[in-house]
């Protein structure tokens, strides 16, 4: 799902198709929404990101580069068949030329999703959520605000929606889709001027956060469109890329709208998937340099379809 990362059976149609049967996640009819590495995906599953590893220049306004790396988890678990939670943390390091290390746990996060709709025919699916950030769950003080942990917790509304594009006419473009994100992120403490010197307190900024990804299934080209013989590994293969935004709202406001893209490629196997994306910013504001992003995720409900991998109860809602 989120954080929040690749595809191929070299057999014939038929075979393919029965592989596919054999997933329980993210399918709108023949169609896969792969586990993207910067937005979350539309579905909602039992599943685990294990881990998210990242490294990503930050935005230095022409002085010394400074660097993050983390490690990121995420776990999700369904309660019905269509209504889950999910859980996001992560561990970070921030390297400063000169200084020591700033290190700590992020604040943490938990998601509830409901998967609303799913139109197999036309290979769509969506979903509404609401994104909980807890401040001060993580490393606070001097050291969480050098990692940009919140000091002030927020709630986000979320829409997600995944759209394959099986309808278009022309068969090796019937293979694409796209996913999307829209948050607005409403802070419990707003910021606001506290003297004359014009500091602000400790307060967050309204913020919309959205993005988009762009994919193309090496999996749906063999099995729905036309089975080229190429190599298992190859079709399981999914290229893409990501965009994501953020811009806060209101005045005063903390930070600045940053604009991310996130090219890179997929590899989903029926039990687990693994993806890289190169993190390059599109504003001076999200920085200069290219970072990376890679993830690691396992399929429960493929792994442990009898246990960890089925819904706590067992009805829909």
């Amino acid at each position: 799902m989120n954080n929040r990362p690749l595809l191929g059976l070299a057999l014939a149609g038929a075979s393919l198709l029965v592989s596919q049967a054999a997933f329980a996640h993210g399918f709108a009819g023949p169609h896969l929404f792969v586990s993207t590495l910067v937005l979350d995906d539309p579905n909602v599953a039992d599943e685990a990101s294990v881990p998210t590893i990242v490294y990503q220049p930050q935005p230095n306004n022409g002085g010394p580069i400074t660097n993050l790396y983390a490690a990121q988890f995420e776990f999700d678990k369904r309660f019905t068949e269509n209504f889950g939670f999910a859980i996001n943390s992560g561990y970070d390091w921030l390297t400063q030329p000169g200084a020591k290390t700033a290190n700590g746990w992020e604040n943490l996060s938990v998601t509830l999703k409901y998967k609303a709709y799913v139109d197999a025919q036309h290979e769509f699916m969506e979903s509404v959520g609401v994104i909980r950030n807890f401040a001060r769950t993580g490393a606070n003080g001097e050291n969480g605000a050098t990692l940009g942990n919140d000091d002030s917790s927020s709630t986000a509304p979320t829409y997600y929606f995944g759209k394959g594009f099986g309808d278009l006419p022309i068969g090796w473009a019937r293979a694409f889709a796209i996913t999307g994100e829209l948050s607005y992120q409403i802070a419990d403490t707003k910021p606001k001027i506290i003297d004359a010197m014009g500091d602000l307190n400790n307060g967050t900024s309204n913020t919309w956060i959205g993005g988009l990804s762009l994919q193309y299934s090496m999996r749906y080209l063999a099995s729905q469109v036309k089975d080229y013989g190429l190599p298992e590994f190859v079709n399981q293969l999914t290229p893409l890329v990501e965009f994501q935004w953020t811009a806060p709202t209101g005045r005063p406001s903390v930070g600045a709208t940053q604009y991310l893209i996130a090219p890179g490629i997929n590899y989903t196997a029926t039990t687990y998937a693994w993806g890289i994306e190169a993190l390059i910013p599109g504003n001076k504001a999200t920085g200069s340099h290219v970072g990376v992003i890679a993830q690691f995720h396992l399929y429960f409900d493929d792994l442990f379809p009898n246990s960890l991998g089925k819904p706590i109860f067992d009805w829909k809602l």
